[in-house]
């Protein structure tokens, strides 16, 4: 699933599905700043999410014994 992930000072803030909807999220957060000296660094990195599941944790084999008796 293609993500568009929302950076701030090089802080991920969140994820959105569309272009269009992160630079909605931008306008957001700037819209909020207080201080026009302090103005942020906003950025859009177009990316694919992949979920990766844990591998399945079976019980291991049996080893036999390597010592004679």
């Amino acid at each position: 699933m293609k993500r568009f992930y929302i950076f701030k000072d090089g802080t991920q803030q969140g994820s959105t599905a569309t272009r269009k909807q992160a630079v909605d999220l931008i306008r957001l957060y700037q819209s909020q700043e207080t201080h026009p000296f302090l103005r942020s660094e906003f950025s859009i990195i177009e990316g694919e999410e992949v979920f990766i599941p844990y591998e399945s944790k079976g019980k291991p084999p049996k080893r036999k014994s390597e010592k004679e008796r």
